[in-house]
């Protein structure tokens, strides 16, 4: 098991990704490479810091961070404060389902009705109700 962990920044340079090990080096020994695609860089990565310090690829643990143009990491990081924004609302809607189920079936409506009010079927306020337990 490795006990360093190699941090590899990627960045794109023209139709490559420049490679660059940033840290987990010796201080007299750089680490620079390149790769065609993205998905590649972990392990031209592993492959040169096998080179540069002897150790087999396979016992090498690497973490790539990818640096994008300015313009380009503003676009990605709001897709991902997006996705964490719309993980949030599906739970907080499953979570007001289940409650609704329960609430309806706790004023003696059948599943059917229920399943009507909430504009899903039977069998869905059967798996909610039963999830709420």
């Amino acid at each position: 098991m490795t006990e360093t962990v190699y941090e590899v920044n990627a960045s794109r340079s023209g139709d490559w990704w420049s490679i660059e090990v940033v840290s987990g080096l010796p201080e007299n020994v750089l680490g620079v490479s390149q790769a065609r695609r993205l998905n590649k860089v972990s392990k031209v990565a592993r492959r040169l810091i096998s080179e540069l310090t002897g150790v087999d690829p396979s016992d090498i643990d690497v973490e790539v961070s990818v640096s994008m143009p300015e313009g380009l990491e503003a676009a990605v990081d709001r897709a991902r404060r997006a996705a964490v924004t719309e993980a949030k609302a599906r739970a907080d809607a499953a979570r007001a389902r289940r409650d609704a189920a329960t609430a309806l079936l706790g004023a003696n409506l059948t599943m059917r009705e229920a399943g009507q009010v909430l504009g899903v079927s039977h069998q869905r306020i059967k798996q909610l109700a039963d999830q709420a337990e």
